[in-house]
């Protein structure tokens, strides 16, 4: 298809220490009053879309408007109903949002169970404890992976140890420590299940929002790296998805990778399954393949801002 300009903003947690969604938690975010600045920045600089101005794009070639610009938030987080809904409604604007094809009555994903045991155990203290857990060939495989990511993430930073730490947990070792990390939740937070009935959206929620303007997409089941697992396994994900989102909206949906992570087979894979666009997270602007559509991270400004606006400057120049 044509190359086409759209500026993608994605956001994940949008709270405040002490508020309803943070509770407590220690789990950080952008801040409320940074969020509706960058809103009020980006309505200001932007024609603001809804997905199906992207959709039509995408499957009938209508144009968008210039300077086009999309607001998405990925995980199905309480923070979407409770803090982004009120913000973006009062506003006239939409966004996508989306969300894990899940059961409110299942605990939280891997990803998030390490960022609720971050704050509570610290870096080393989370790996000593998966550690204790595991079987000497699991830990052998844990010390080849650790190695390997230290070569990815060497700046020096304390960042660096707990994206090592995640990157082990959530890739290499994913399947042998998703029991591991439940039971250290239970031990030092308490109730998963109920924990998670309070961290994503609830049907309600998501319904009141679908009648309120805004739109949902697909972001897996488990929130697995896609490069990481099978093409069954992708598929799989794919395919609760696509069955989570029959009751939602119709179709063709997007999809945002969970993680940002994709494999060749996965725009195939997406297509089959009834979506239309794949987001990763890639920053870019211009796009010419609808599966690849790159995104900026609204946690990252002003870096953010500053691309943004050197690719604004050369599409205008």
């Amino acid at each position: 298809m044509p190359t086409f300009d759209l500026t993608v903003m994605m956001y994940h947690y949008v709270r405040d220490p002490g508020d309803l969604c943070e509770a407590g938690t220690g789990i950080r975010g952008l801040s409320v009053a940074q969020f509706e600045a960058q809103v009020e920045r980006l309505a200001r600089e932007h024609a603001m879309i809804a997905w199906p101005d992207l959709r039509d794009l995408l499957i009938d070639g209508k144009p968008l408007p210039a300077s086009a610009c999309l607001l998405t938030f990925d995980d199905g987080l309480l923070d979407h109903y409770h803090t982004v809904y009120p913000i973006l409604r009062a506003r006239g604007l939409s966004g996508l949002f989306f969300a894990l094809a899940r059961d409110e009555d299942t605990g939280l994903a891997l990803g998030h169970k390490i960022h609720f045991l971050l704050p509570v155990l610290t870096p080393q203290t989370l790996r000593d404890s998966v550690w204790n857990w595991l079987s000497p060939a699991q830990r052998e495989r844990f010390l080849l992976a650790e190695a390997r990511y230290r070569t990815y993430f060497n700046t020096g930073s304390p960042e660096d140890d707990i994206l090592v730490l995640k990157s082990v947990l959530q890739r290499d070792l994913a399947d042998e420590v998703e029991w591991i990390l439940s039971r250290l939740f239970e031990r030092h937070i308490g109730d998963e299940a109920a924990t998670a009935r309070g961290f994503y959206l609830s049907r309600d929620q998501i319904a009141a929002m679908a009648a309120g303007g805004m739109h949902f997409g697909g972001h897996s089941r488990s929130h697995p790296w896609f490069d990481w697992i099978g093409t069954a396994a992708q598929a799989e994900e794919i395919a609760a998805s696509a069955r989570w989102l029959l009751g939602i909206e119709p179709g063709p949906w997007a999809f945002a990778y969970p993680y940002g992570g994709f494999s060749t087979r996965s725009a195939e894979l997406l297509q089959a399954h009834g979506f239309a666009a794949g987001l990763t997270t890639h920053e870019a602007t211009s796009h010419s393949q609808p599966f690849f559509i790159g995104r900026y991270d609204g946690e990252a400004l002003p870096d953010t801002w500053s691309a943004v606006e050197n690719r604004r400057g050369q599409c205008d120049g």
